[in-house]
Order: C-alpha cells, then structure tokens, then sequence
C-alpha cells in the first residue's frame, strides 16, 4: 500500500493543485469581469458628469452674459430717466403760465366758476369761459 500511495501521493496532490488552481483563476476571473463592469459604470458616470459641467458651465455663462447685458441696460435707462426728469423739471420752471392752466383745471375739476378762475388764477374771462366748457364737454365726454 506504499507503493500505491508513493505512486498516486504525487498525481493526487497535482490534481488537487490543478483544481485549486482552476477555481483560484475561475474567481480571479469573475472578480476581474465584475470590477470591469464597476470600472464601466463608474466611466459612464464620470463623462455624464462632464457633460453636465460642460452644460451647466455654458448656461452660467450665458446668463452672466445676459446679466452683465440687462445691467447695462439699466444704467441706460436710469440715466435716460434722469435726463428726462431734469428736463421735466426744467421745463416746468420756464413754463409759469402752464401752472395757472393746471392750478385752473384742478380748480374748474372742483367746481369753480369763471369769477374765481380770472381772479386765483389771473386769467383773461374768454380763457376762463373755454377752461369751463371743455371740462363740460369731456365730463359729457367720459360719461357715454
């Protein structure tokens, strides 16, 4: 029984080297095609990532563009306000005559008569008398 054990002890034990060694390499291999699945997954991710930084980055852009473009619109249009209004004012510093006419039409809209627009307001009788009958005949006007 020596013999036989002398004899099969070497095969025996590199079959069971071989065997080990087969399912070593057979995990190996499927460890290795699983990590090579996550390595892909994980690549996929990684470019979708990019891709949405590359996007977000061209619309943070595009819209700091947009801003920096409304801002300057409306430093435009403030200093055009504020020419406007200096005119305005200027206008209504050169224009005595126009305040009578507004102060009249304030005071015909609270029922003055003529006596009281040629008097507050120092306005000739036929100024006094067209200032009445066209707030008549708007009042007429608005009321249809």
């Amino acid at each position: 029984m020596d013999i036989i054990l002398q004899q099969w002890l070497p095969v025996a034990i590199s079959v069971l080297i071989a065997i080990t060694a087969t399912v070593l390499i057979s995990r190996e291999r499927r460890a290795r095609k699983a990590l090579e699945i996550k390595f892909s997954a994980i690549e996929t991710v990684l470019k979708n990532s990019r891709l949405q930084y590359e996007s977000l980055t061209k619309q943070f852009n595009e819209l700091r563009t947009g801003s920096i473009g409304m801002s300057d619109k409306l430093v435009d249009l403030i200093e055009q306000l504020e020419q406007v209004e200096e005119r305005q004012n200027e206008i209504a510093m050169n224009d005595s005559g126009g305040r009578l006419y507004s102060r009249a039409s304030k005071m015909v809209e609270l029922g003055a008569d003529v006596n009281e627009l040629m008097t507050e307001c120092d306005l000739p009788k036929a100024e006094a008398e067209l200032m009445l009958s066209l707030q008549k005949s708007m009042s007429q006007h608005y009321r249809r």
